[in-house]
C-alpha cells in the first residue's frame, strides 16, 4: 500500500508542474465563462470562474477553480479542475485530476483519474484509459478502467469492469453482479466480500483486515489531498493575482532580489509587531475597528506572501536552468510547486514557511517604502 500512495503524491506532483506551453496560457475570468460549441480554443487556459463551461473544443490543458465546471466539447490535454461539481461529458485527451463536491464521468479520459471528491460517478459508458486513484465518501465505478485502481472511500460500490491489479481500503466494498477484475485484489473491509463476489476477481483476492489497522497510510494519503489542495489553491490564486497585479508583483519580486537580507528582518518585525499591536487596539472600544481591520489584512498578507517568493525563486530556478526571462506564470508555477514540497518535509517544513513569510513581508514593506518615497518625492 506504500507503494500506492507513493504513486498517488508523484500524480499530485504531476498536477502541479504540468504547465508545459506557457507562451500559449491565458487567464479567464468572470461569471460565467463558456468555450462555445464549434470554437476552437488554443493553447492551455486558465479560469477563475463561477462557471466555466467548455462546449467547443479546447487544444491544450485547463485549469479550473470554479463552482462548476462542465465539459460537453472536448479538452485535448489535462484537466485540473478545484469545483463544487464537475461534470465531464466530452472526451479529455490526457489526465484528469479533480478536488469537488461531486465529480461525475460520462466520458473517455485518455489518462489517469487523480480524484478527491465527496461523491464520484465513472457512469457504465464512461472509459479510463490510464488508472483511477480516488479519495472519498462514496464512489462509484460503473465504467471500464483500463490500469487499475486504488481506491479509499467508505462506501465502493463497483458494478464495471477494472483491467489489473485493484488495491481498496473502504467501510464497505460491493462487486455488484456483472463487475470484473481481471488482476488481483487487494482490500481491508469491515466484511469480507462473498465467495460470489470474490469470484468476479480474475486475479487473486486478499483480504487485509478491517480499515482501522491502516490508519497510518490512510492518514499519509488524506495527507497528500490536503497538499495537493493547498498547492492547487496556491497556484490559482496566483496566477489570478499576477494577471490582475502585474505591476505590483514586479515590484515585490524587485524588492526581494535587491534587498533580501533586509526584507527578511523586515518582515521578521512585522510578524512579531503587526499582530499585537493589533490585539492591544482591539482591547479598546475605539481601537477596535482598527484592530480587527489589521488582524485580516494581515491575514491576507500572511496567505499573499508567498507568492511573489514563489516569482522570484521560480525566476532564479528558470535562469538557472537556461531559460531567463521566461514567463512570470511559469515562474509563480515552479516556485509554488517548490514551495509547497519544502513546506511538507517533516520537522523543517514549518521553518521554509516562516522563511518565505518573512520574505514576501519584507518585500511587501520595502516596497511600500518605496512608493511612499517616490509619492513624496513627485510632491
Amino acid at each position: 500500500m506504500v507503494r500506492i500512495a507513493a504513486t498517488e503524491l508523484g500524480l499530485a506532483v504531476a498536477c502541479a508542474v504540468a504547465l508545459p506551453s506557457i507562451e500559449a496560457q491565458s487567464l479567464l475570468t468572470g461569471g460565467d465563462v463558456t468555450i462555445p460549441n464549434g470554437v476552437v480554443r488554443e493553447g492551455d487556459t486558465y479560469a477563475a470562474t463561477k462557471t466555466i463551461r467548455v462546449a467547443g473544443r479546447l487544444d491544450g490543458d485547463l485549469v479550473a477553480a470554479a463552482a462548476r465546471v462542465i465539459v460537453d466539447g472536448r479538452v485535448d490535454g489535462d484537466l485540473f479542475a478545484a469545483a463544487e461539481t464537475v461534470d465531464l461529458r466530452g472526451p479529455v485527451g490526457d489526465s484528469t485530476r479533480v478536488v469537488a463536491r461531486t465529480l461525475d464521468v460520462d466520458t473517455v479520459i485518455d489518462g489517469d483519474l487523480v480524484a478527491a471528491v465527496q461523491d464520484l460517478v465513472v457512469t457504465e459508458d464512461a472509459i479510463i484509459q490510464g488508472s483511477v486513484v480516488a479519495l472519498g465518501p462514496q464512489v462509484d465505478i460503473d465504467g471500464t478502467v483500463r490500469n487499475g485502481a486504488w481506491v479509499a472511500a467508505r462506501e465502493i460500490v463497483i458494478r464495471g469492469t477494472l483491467y489489473g491489479d485493484v488495491n481498496v481500503i473502504a467501510d464497505h466494498l460491493d462487486l455488484a453482479p456483472g463487475a470484473r477484475i481481471t488482476g488481483d485484489l487487494d482490500y481491508r473491509t469491515w466484511t469480507p466480500l462473498s465467495p460470489a463476489a470474490a469470484a468476479l476477481v480474475e486475479g487473486t483476492v486478499r483480504y487485509g483486515g478491517p480499515p482501522v489497522d491502516e490508519a497510518d497510510e490512510s492518514g499519509t494519503a488524506w495527507g497528500v489531498v490536503f497538499w495537493f489542495w493547498q498547492t492547487l489553491a496556491a497556484l490559482l490564486t496566483g496566477l489570478l493575482v499576477v494577471a490582475l497585479f502585474r505591476g505590483v508583483v514586479q515590484r515585490l519580486v524587485v524588492s526581494i532580489a535587491e534587498e533580501t537580507t533586509l526584507g527578511a528582518l523586515l518582515g521578521f518585525a512585522t510578524f512579531l509587531v503587526v499582530p499585537v499591536a493589533a490585539v492591544i487596539a482591539m482591547v479598546t472600544l475605539v481601537g477596535f475597528p482598527i484592530g480587527f481591520a489589521g488582524i485580516l489584512l494581515f491575514g491576507l498578507a500572511l496567505y499573499g506572501a508567498k507568492l511573489p517568493v514563489a516569482v522570484w525563486l521560480g525566476d532564479r530556478l528558470l535562469g538557472y536552468s537556461g531559460r531567463p526571462g521566461a514567463s512570470r506564470y511559469a515562474a509563480l508555477a515552479l516556485g509554488i510547486l517548490l514551495l509547497y514540497l519544502l513546506f511538507a518535509i517533516p520537522y523543517v517544513g514549518g521553518l521554509f514557511w516562516l522563511a518565505a513569510t518573512w520574505l514576501g513581508l519584507g518585500a511587501i514593506v520595502v516596497s511600500g517604502r518605496r512608493y511612499l518615497d517616490l509619492r513624496a518625492g513627485a510632491a
